[in-house]
């Protein structure tokens, strides 16, 4: 039978009794559970999309991160002539 709710979406673990043929208050409801679960999958599909796409983001900047195109653009740049040593002395 068809699962009873209670507040629309709390399940609330019993059952229509009535036999399927006879039962007019629980119209199709084998159709709209079905659709209920075809919905939860495709979220779940959506999320699993996001999260792959999260990953590929990431490892793509892990993989940027230490490339040695980085290291040569971000080199320091000598202004002063006069100053050959451009670490800080201790």
């Amino acid at each position: 039978g068809c699962p009873l709710v209670r507040d629309v979406f709390e399940l609330t673990g019993d059952f229509c009794r009535v036999p399927k043929r006879k039962c007019h208050r629980h119209y199709c409801w084998e159709k709209l559970r079905r659709a209920e679960v075809d919905l939860e999958r495709v979220r779940v599909w959506y999320k699993l999309d996001e999260l792959f796409e999260q990953e590929r983001n990431v490892r793509a900047a892990m993989t940027n991160r230490a490339g040695l195109l980085a290291l040569m653009l971000h080199q320091t740049i000598q202004h002063d002539p006069l100053t050959t040593d451009l670490r800080s002395e201790r």
